[in-house]
């Protein structure tokens, strides 16, 4: 779990309870309890990637591409090609 996700829904957690306890009517926006659903959203900048081989101590983490490989797009690896001779490209 990551440390962002734990801390959004302890605050979530804590509006229920807060909010319970008025007698005023509720805000505009408010939290129904049990109603939170988090989406992992894994993509990285071009010329980044994930590679829990390479960066096992940070298995999600985007890391730049390695020479030898590149990232055109927003997305989570980094492809081969012998063309790339710099670390971080978007292109082949």
């Amino acid at each position: 779990m990551s440390p962002a996700k734990d801390l959004i829904e302890r605050f979530f957690n804590q509006q229920v309870e807060v909010l319970g306890k008025r007698s005023e009517p509720l805000p505009e926006i408010y939290y129904i309890e049990g109603t939170l659903q988090m989406v992992w959203v894994n993509r990285c900048y071009p010329g980044y990637g994930i590679n829990a081989l390479i960066h096992p101590d940070c298995p999600d983490c985007c890391v730049v591409c390695s020479p030898g490989s590149y990232n055109p797009h927003d997305g989570v690896h980094c492809l081969q090609c012998n063309h790339t001779l710099i670390y971080g490209a978007a292109k082949c």
